[in-house]
């Protein structure tokens, strides 16, 4: 099997949205065709730091994350000094640095998408499914809003694709082995995976906690 390593470019610009993954996805693909007809990547999104008006706002430390076979490399190095739009905003990208993924017991994902699966239960019975294929015997965990007009309930999110709105959850994978979390990692989870979708970064053992503590977690979770 074929490793993933990741390509962290430097983006360059203001603002773009919140919601930028079917934008960010199109584009890159007219610049490089074969990221539409590959399976071995994984598009992870632009970081940058969020608004009230589903903007996010780039800094000196923003970073577009790309996972994707060495085979692919070369033709992803051609994003270096391109410039794209997203939407009414024009970003650029910089030189990428290359690294490992690295093993993480606690992986969190800001949004994943299982077509047909928009309720809490027929999700995690059909996340828990697929990460038993990637032989992860382990259970999602989603999370708990307590903002003032959605006490409790579980947070979903949603991905725009042209005039749709494809609705998933926030989760993490909590426990996991060295060679699960690197297996995820690499494979990631759900649909959408070249669309900022279903991609994992590591969570502390301290971060669990407190959410669980907060009552902001809903699954087991005990730390190691």
């Amino acid at each position: 099997m074929e490793h993933f390593i990741e390509l962290k470019f430097p983006v360059f610009g203001k603002i773009i949205p919140s919601d930028h993954g079917y934008l960010l996805y199109s584009a890159i693909s007219r610049i490089i065709p074969e990221v539409h007809s590959s399976d071995n990547v994984v598009i992870c999104g632009i970081s940058g730091i969020p608004d009230r008006q589903r903007d996010l706002h780039l800094n000196p430390t923003s970073k577009l994350r790309i996972r994707l076979g060495h085979s692919l490399i070369p033709h992803l190095i051609k994003l270096a000094g391109k410039k794209v739009n997203l939407g009414e905003y024009q970003i650029s990208f910089g030189i990428p640095l290359t690294s490992l993924l690295k093993p993480k017991p606690n992986l969190y994902s800001r949004l994943v998408v299982i077509k047909g699966k928009m309720e809490e239960k027929d999700f995690l019975d059909s996340a828990t499914k697929q990460l038993y294929e990637l032989g992860i015997d382990k259970r999602p965990i989603l999370f708990r809003d307590y903002s003032y007009d959605s006490i409790g309930k579980v947070i979903r999110k949603t991905l725009r694709v042209k005039d749709k709105e494809i609705v998933g959850f926030p989760i993490v994978v909590a426990g996991l082995s060295g060679e699960e979390s690197l297996i995820l990692q690499e494979k990631g989870l759900g649909g959408r995976k070249k669309m900022g979708c279903g991609s994992f970064v590591g969570m502390s053992n301290e971060d669990i906690n407190d959410l669980k503590n907060q009552n902001k977690l809903i699954g087991d979770y005990k730390s190691e």
